[in-house]
């Protein structure tokens, strides 16, 4: 293909990724630009500034947000579509449902440009999980605004990109007349995952996510306080980006008061290097999400050889098979988790072959794979 356009989120500094969609938009657009001419128009952000970069041999565009809310970027998608125009793409790859995706799709459709759609996530479902814990004017407008968006996107699209029959299956349960055809292709992982290998030997457990109540750092915190009551000798060590800074306080209170505080380290906003140092390190990983389209830590942490502790919820277990690659319990259920964390902190053989299972297991997070898999799709269904 002559010219490949990304929209999504693009890593303000490719060291310092900032969640799974800027992470999928890089890792994708860095195995394409091997054997094509790669452009991706990153979404406006607030302050930024339009500039054009090559990065790693990816042709960046970013562009200014003017309003003083994310939603205001939906202002600049006629601008950027007449840019995207005139590259005469081949394919224009669209990561996400929100407000500004689709605008974006919109205009490019009036363009008659060939658009393909990745589907990250499901706003519907995210936002109803919030509402549920509490009730206020913001998460009302949230779960109906921006679950009528993506309804209407999702009901517009004649094909679409998932990463896990779950996301499959759960865009086929919405109240919308016209469903996309839906491929499932999963998000894959940076290649230096790859060649690293964690440690046999060490006690510490590693929880990757953003701190905010969806990734569920307090289930993991309780659970890693009645292993430790138990009689389990290890280090708990949370790393991610700040989601919301209420849950931060809140989190960082709970750390403060707990009796195993000396054993129990938070980070954020790492560098790439330090977080793969940390998987290194590491003996474990476990992370109590309350919802996952797919979870790409798990993958990550499955390429270095860790087992997994993890909820049995969302995508997830389409990544970590129950009792094979790791331990699968109910979200909520902090004794059960707590079991699996002792269990395999005590376990070395049960360690080692889930250890093994997983570093194959997650080969097939290739982005090289996954990019010929998604090329194979632009060119079949151009």
């Amino acid at each position: 293909m002559a010219c490949i356009v990304q929209i999504g989120p693009f890593p303000l500094l490719s060291d310092h990724i900032q969640g799974g969609v800027e992470a999928s938009v890089f890792g994708l657009a860095k195995a394409q630009s091997a054997m094509h001419e790669v452009h991706v128009f990153d979404i406006p952000r607030i302050g930024g500034s339009h500039v054009v970069e090559n990065i790693e041999g990816i042709i960046v565009h970013r562009f200014c947000n003017q309003g003083r809310r994310q939603f205001a970027a939906g202002r600049q998608a006629v601008v950027m579509a007449e840019e995207v125009l005139a590259l005469h793409p081949e394919v224009c790859h669209i990561h996400g449902t929100s407000l500004f995706a689709w605008l974006m799709y919109r205009e490019l459709k009036r363009m008659k440009l060939y658009v393909i759609v990745t589907v990250h996530g499901l706003v519907r479902i995210e936002k109803l999980n919030a509402l549920k814990k509490g009730i206020s004017a913001k998460k009302i407008f949230q779960y109906l605004y921006q679950g009528w968006v993506e309804k209407r996107f999702l009901s517009h699209l004649p094909v679409a990109i998932v990463d896990t029959e779950y996301v499959k299956s759960r865009v086929n349960q919405y109240p919308i007349r016209r469903k996309p055809v839906m491929h499932v292709i999963p998000q894959g992982i940076d290649e230096a995952f790859f060649s690293l290998k964690c440690s046999k030997d060490s006690q510490m457990i590693l929880s990757v996510g953003a701190v905010g109540e969806r990734k569920g750092h307090l289930f993991t915190l309780k659970a890693f306080e009645l292993a430790v009551d138990k009689g389990m000798d290890a280090q708990l060590v949370i790393a991610g980006t700040i989601a919301d800074k209420l849950y931060l306080e809140r989190f960082q209170n709970a750390i403060a008061q707990s009796k195993y505080k000396k054993q129990i380290s938070l980070y954020s906003d790492l560098t790439d290097k330090a977080l793969k140092q940390l998987y290194e390190k590491a003996h474990l990983f476990v992370l109590h999400s309350e919802e996952e389209s797919q979870g790409i830590v798990f993958a990550e942490a499955m390429a270095t050889g860790l087992p997994v502790v993890a909820t049995q919820v969302g995508g997830i277990p389409w990544v970590v098979e129950n009792g094979r690659n790791g331990l699968l319990s109910d979200y909520g259920d902090v004794e059960t988790f707590a079991d699996s964390i002792q269990k395999l902190m005590s376990d070395i053989s049960l360690w080692q072959s889930m250890s093994d299972i997983s570093s194959e297991a997650a080969k097939v997070y290739h982005w090289y794979i996954i990019s010929d898999r998604i090329i194979e799709l632009y060119q079949s269904i151009h």
